[in-house]
């Protein structure tokens, strides 16, 4: 029971890291993202540059004025629908990301939960095969020095369980 116990902590673990590495690809979006907006930033910049090299132009060239207002007022109307649209995308991403988070932790506590049940039912089973064990070695005929050799058995039987309980538990509460 231990060794499936054990078996079955490794493929919990192995999901756990599977999950992280996909956290981690997600974080990793989330910087594409951010850098792409940052990249909007730079082009809003650059098309405000043009705004200002298209007025210069204009006024040497006589153009006129209200022209000019009305690209600028579409440029400027267009970088904020492309800023507008790339928040959009980060916001879908960062909501994403913490219904990932959310899965990923509900996920830990009905494993680590699990794990304390069946940590807890072993315990029991245990303590109920010593006492079974005790009252049979009181009913039984055999020598009291074999009785107390079987007991001590059972006895580090059950010592080497509650260390295993006690190992168990401090992994799942890291």
């Amino acid at each position: 029971q231990v060794q499936e116990l054990s078996q079955q902590l490794d493929m919990e673990s192995k999901k756990s890291t599977q999950l992280e590495a996909q956290n981690r690809d997600l974080r990793e979006e989330l910087s594409t993202l951010h850098g792409n907006c940052e990249k909007l930033e730079k082009s809003k910049c650059q098309l405000k540059e043009e705004v200002a090299k298209l007025q210069r132009h204009l006024e040497t060239n006589m153009v006129d004025h209200s022209q000019i207002e009305q690209y600028k007022r579409e440029v400027d109307e267009r970088a904020g629908q492309e800023i507008r649209q790339k928040l959009q995308e980060v916001n879908l991403f960062l909501q994403a990301q913490a219904a990932s988070q959310d899965r990923l932790e509900h996920i830990r506590a009905s494993h680590h939960a699990s794990l304390r049940n069946q940590l807890k039912d072993r315990i029991r089973d245990l303590e109920s095969e010593l006492d079974k064990i005790k009252n049979t070695q009181q009913e039984s005929t055999f020598p009291k020095e074999c009785a107390q050799a079987e007991v001590e058995k059972y006895k580090e039987l059950y010592l080497e369980e509650v260390k295993t309980r006690r190992c168990l538990a401090k992994k799942l509460e890291r």
